[in-house]
């Protein structure tokens, strides 16, 4: 028996990369269940919810300070890490490309500053945490552009040990950060952790060099640019657009709810995160290359049948422990002061299954490029998210948020199985 198992694994390479992730998604959670706590004691639900704007504000910035290369640059790699001057050129191209437009970025927030203080915090006095981000947005892109590179050469255990690293360096920012300067220490180590995770790199310098050695700027090809840049219109949807809505709606709740109700909400999203964090790098370390290699596309039915398979029975369980347990892990992750959240567990749950579903089959769209397509259904989501959740938050307050969140991915989840419905259910496809 335990001869078959060995074997199993040794031939799937979806539970090799999964053994990975989950070494590296343990790490995360146990580095997030440490801020989350510190979090909750030190500045509660009302500074939680504010952190949360600051965060989903930096997401968006970090997407657009990287220009969507992320996807671009694994998906390039991917295809072509065994034709040396091609990957080459990809890698100089992409490293390049990264730098010109982080420093345009960077420029824009100390242009800005004060005008992204008020939108965010609605308050002037928090613009040097823009001027702040204006430096660290460099040390995000190269962060972003090395682990890349490293993701689609399908260096796996590369790739866990640096982040590891960086989640440990983020975890001593931010407790150190609160610990003495409460809420403004947490908006502070939001802000600087990119050169933490910049850090991390030099834990793997031996491959730091390979990549560092490959890059020319005589080798800079303007059809590599030309086709990285084609994944930005996705970002500015994805990365960008979709944190700026969660913005909005958490202010929404801020202003016709409350602050703590905010905080609740915003609580059960780093919990959904934090549990959400195998699938996510699952789907970069393992489906986002496999579908990208599909040159032919014939294999699409069999990745995303073997995928749901293999991972959304152990997501059922999952999901099913943690609704059981929800007092205990609210106590535990956060304070009895935030046990309200409770009651926003099961929508957030059932919203989250139908994320794992849909996004599974969406990566598709990254892989193959799909951009007009891939661009009118994020449109179509943003618009639904958005409007559902006024409309539930208007009628049942918070509790409207997670419900609203359900049905969105749900919509989601139909409209995947529509634009996809020829390669999942044509009959006789080649497996």
């Amino acid at each position: 028996m335990l001869k078959e198992i060995r074997q199993v694994y040794k031939n799937s390479f979806l539970i090799k990369v999964a053994s990975y992730s989950t070494i590296s998604v343990f790490v995360k959670l146990v580095s997030g269940f440490i801020v989350s706590k510190t979090m909750a004691i030190l500045i509660g639900p009302s500074g939680i919810a504010l952190t949360g704007n600051l965060s989903n504000f930096t997401q968006s910035l970090e997407s657009l300070a990287s220009l969507g290369l992320k996807n671009g640059t694994i998906k390039y790699v991917a295809e072509s890490k065994e034709n040396n001057l091609e990957f080459k050129q990809v890698v100089s191209s992409s490293f390049f490309f990264s730098i010109f437009i982080v420093l345009l970025t960077s420029s824009s927030l100390l242009i800005f500053s004060e005008a992204l203080s008020m939108l965010v915090f609605n308050n002037i006095d928090f613009s040097f945490l823009f001027k702040l981000s204006a430096l660290m947005m460099p040390f995000y892109s190269i962060h972003i552009f090395f682990i890349s590179i490293i993701n689609g050469l399908k260096k796996f255990k590369e790739l866990v040990r640096v982040n590891i690293v960086g989640y440990v360096l983020i975890t001593l920012l931010m407790v150190i950060f609160i610990y003495y300067k409460q809420l403004n220490g947490a908006l502070l180590a939001i802000v600087i952790g990119p050169f933490a995770l910049f850090c991390s790199l030099f834990y793997q310098f031996n491959i730091l060099r390979f990549i560092v050695g490959n890059i020319h700027i005589t080798l800079i090809s303007r059809e590599v640019i030309k086709r990285l840049a084609s994944f930005f219109s996705m970002t500015l949807f994805s990365g960008i657009m979709i944190p700026l809505i969660y913005l909005l709606i958490r202010n929404f709740i801020i202003n016709n709810v409350g602050l703590n109700e905010a905080g609740y909400w915003e609580g059960t999203r780093k919990i959904s995160n934090y549990y959400m964090l195998f699938i996510y790098t699952l789907f970069d370390m393992y489906l986002l290359p496999v579908l990208s290699e599909d040159n032919k596309n014939i294999k699409f039915k069999a990745i995303i049948l073997n995928f749901y398979k293999h991972i959304l029975p152990l997501v059922l369980v999952g999901f099913i422990v943690i609704y059981v347990f929800k007092v205990f892990i609210i106590k535990l992750i956060f304070t009895v002061d935030f046990l309200n959240m409770k009651d926003l567990f099961g929508w957030q749950l059932i919203g989250d299954f139908f994320k794992i579903v849909s996004f599974t089959i969406a990566y598709q769209f990254m892989a193959k490029k799909m951009i007009r397509m891939y661009l009118i259904c994020e449109l179509l989501y943003m618009i639904f998210i958005y409007f559902t959740s006024v409309y539930f938050i208007n009628n049942m307050g918070v509790l409207g948020a997670v419900k609203a969140h359900a049905l969105s991915y749900l919509f989601y989840t139909f409209l995947m199985f529509f634009v996809f419905r020829h390669e999942l259910f044509k009959k006789n496809m080649v497996k």
